[in-house]
């Protein structure tokens, strides 16, 4: 029994999304050590402030490719399972990106 492509390319995304997952979280994990150390704090801070929301959303991205593989079976077609995945996504999304538009700095 062969997996639909619907399955193959959940599976490329969640390859994909590791690789991006990885290359954010190490940037983002860097600026940090940048500014705790206080070297090359504007830089590190505008990169800090830039990689959160694509970090998170890889993250998530990877996490529901997952746990869409492991929940359903290769040879049937999930429509609700998807759409509430990733209603899931962009609701995540769109709450980051108010939070970090309302709440832009929390140290004033």
């Amino acid at each position: 029994m062969e997996p639909t492509k619907t399955f193959v390319t959940i599976q490329n995304i969640k390859k994909v999304a590791l690789v991006f997952f990885l290359i954010t979280g190490l940037a983002h994990l860097s600026s940090s050590a940048l500014i705790a150390n206080n070297l090359f704090l504007k830089e590190a801070f505008i990169a800090s402030k830039t990689l959160d929301i694509p970090f998170i959303l890889t993250g998530l991205i990877y996490g529901f490719a997952s746990l869409r593989l492991t929940l359903a079976d290769p040879e049937t077609d999930h429509k609700t399972l998807d759409i509430i995945l990733i209603v899931t996504i962009i609701l995540v999304l769109a709450g980051l990106i108010a939070v970090n538009l309302i709440f832009p700095d929390l140290k004033k």
